[in-house]
């Protein structure tokens, strides 16, 4: 794996950290991802070192974003669900770990979660779940 590849990666995602505007940012969020899903793409070429390294870019990211949008307040309905689809859709797997281990983590999440007014959690719960059997 190309390390200039990896920097850029790196280099998206603290842009991405550093944006103030959410739109921005979601879109540097996911411009990462894709990047990064680019370089998994040949997941058996890789060796274990690159993998693990892919892997730990996804989660920290996934920490990071989460623990700043605990902070995020008054966005139009239609970024709040774009961060929450990106969170539950593309990052599924990294979200739910760091849920289930860090309570901080977890009461930034319900805290975003919230901002989509009552019933959202639930609402968002059932989707995911129905997108888990469609798999």
């Amino acid at each position: 794996m190309n390390p200039v590849e990896i920097q850029e990666v790196r280099e998206l995602f603290d842009r991405a950290e550093c944006e103030t505007d959410p739109r921005r940012k979601h879109a540097a969020l996911e411009e990462g991802l894709d990047r990064l899903a680019d370089l998994s793409e040949d997941e058996d070429e890789l060796s274990q070192t690159d993998r693990t390294l892919l892997r730990n870019l996804r989660r920290s990211n996934a920490r990071r974003l989460l623990s700043q949008l605990g902070n995020t307040r008054n966005v139009d309905f239609d970024v709040w669900f774009s961060y929450l689809a990106l969170l539950l859709f593309r990052l599924g797997p990294e979200v739910d770990a760091l849920l289930a281990e860090d309570q901080a983590v977890r009461a930034a999440y319900q805290a975003f979660v919230d901002l989509g007014g009552p019933g959202a959690m639930e609402t968002l719960e059932n989707i995911r779940a129905r997108s888990k059997d469609s798999l």
